[in-house]
């Protein structure tokens, strides 16, 4: 079939992806603004109190504050100080979303029985990752922006001091990178298991793993070296906001470890044997 057929089918299987996720994704971008607007009341009640609230976070154990996202001494009637503990949750919610998005969005086929109808189309598997691929990275990036405009909005709402608006930009791009890590693990897993429930729950196994590991370094100590196992300990806000750039090695691992991931899932879809 010439490729110019193939273009426009490719073309529809992104757009149905899209359709079929609408729904979804609104469920999580709405998820995302009630983080970030009850974030912000409940800076609204901190700056109320003072120093009575860091004297609070003093008191906790240091373990636990960076397991909360907290690093010992931060000044949490900052308004800047205390959106960037935040990220932590950012970054769970958004990796989930990602993850499972693209182990679901290659692995549904023989869930929903339209394998048949999707490989009897003059349209190679290849091209049938990369339309799936596409719809997916639209909702991640989607996703990132409904994060940074929620966060410019209600932050705003509540700054007296300088703008923010750049190194929440920042700590948006950091956000990006660690969504299109998990969004090509999700891709990965769903190109190997042939079941979407399998695919799904494999992911949500990396998910928590690498949350429990980065909980484990915080509170043991002294195995911080570990961190380039977890992508939870790749960025952090805070200095991320301050020096508005990113962590360059981490960075690179994310850009190498995504794409060997995409690479994967390729290879693994293009030699599936897939049922209808």
């Amino acid at each position: 079939m010439p490729h110019d057929v193939r273009r426009p089918l490719a073309v529809n299987v992104y757009r149905r992806e899209l359709r079929a996720n609408a729904k979804s994704f609104l469920v999580w971008a709405a998820a995302m603004v009630f983080l970030v607007a009850a974030g912000m009341m409940k800076y609204s009640a901190f700056a109320k109190t003072g120093e009575s609230a860091n004297e609070m976070f003093r008191a906790l154990p240091q373990g636990l504050l960076r397991v909360l996202g907290v690093e010992p001494g931060m000044d949490m009637n900052s308004i800047g100080v205390f959106y960037s503990v935040f990220f932590l949750y950012f970054l769970l919610l958004t990796s989930v979303h990602a993850c499972l998005l693209g182990a679901g969005i290659l692995a549904k086929e023989e869930r929903d029985r339209t394998a048949d109808f999707l490989l009897s189309r003059p349209i190679t598997r290849a091209q049938a990752v990369t339309a799936k691929s596409l719809a997916a990275l639209t909702y991640v990036v989607l996703y990132n922006l409904v994060t940074f405009a929620a966060s410019i909005l209600f932050v705003n709402a509540q700054n007296t001091g300088p703008s923010l608006t750049v190194p929440i930009a920042w700590v948006a791009a950091a956000l990006l990178v660690i969504q299109v890590l998990f969004l090509s693990i999700g891709l990965f897993l769903g190109a190997w298991s042939r079941s979407a429930a399998r695919a799904s729950g494999i992911a949500t196994a990396v998910i928590l793993g690498t949350f429990l590991l980065k909980t484990v370094i915080d509170l043991a100590g002294g195995i911080e070296w570990l961190g380039f196992l977890t992508p939870f300990r790749y960025f952090d806000a805070l200095k991320v906001m301050d020096r508005r750039t990113l962590d360059l090695p981490y960075f690179l691992l994310s850009a190498v470890l995504a794409a060997g991931l995409t690479f994967g899932a390729y290879h693994m879809y293009s030699r599936r044997d897939i049922l209808g």
